[in-house]
């Protein structure tokens, strides 16, 4: 169940990163207001902000069972893959061979991490 959390978490990270950055490319569109018509003209930054918050939620029932060295890496890690993934199948960016390797790299570590990773008593 403690992994289930976290990758509740690690989703809903994603996610409100995504969001973010499809409403801040949304409120370029948007020239001449201020930061809050923006915003309130724009729902994709307040829907980002709940799934932050809601990843606060998970995260900390995780973090009960998961040992933070272990936690944190996969948080990141995973938020990471997803996000890169996303913008480059869905917003088309770059992303090359080296970066790639890197994350391959990345993926390793976080194996050897899990791998490694002594359980919390509960």
């Amino acid at each position: 169940m403690p992994l289930v959390l976290l990758t509740i978490a690690f989703t809903l990270n994603a996610i409100a990163n995504i969001l973010l950055k499809i409403g801040a490319q949304a409120g370029v569109q948007h020239k001449g207001l201020n930061l809050f018509e923006i915003i309130t003209h724009n729902y994709l930054p307040i829907l980002g902000l709940i799934c932050f918050a809601a990843n606060v939620v998970f995260y900390f029932l995780a973090l009960r069972s998961v040992p933070l060295s272990t936690a944190y890496p996969t948080m990141v890690i995973m938020s990471f893959l997803i996000i890169n993934s996303f913008a480059y199948f869905f917003l088309h960016e770059n992303i090359n061979n080296w970066q790639l390797l890197g994350y391959a790299f990345i993926v390793a570590g976080l194996i050897l991490v899990f791998y490694f990773t002594k359980t919390v008593p509960n």
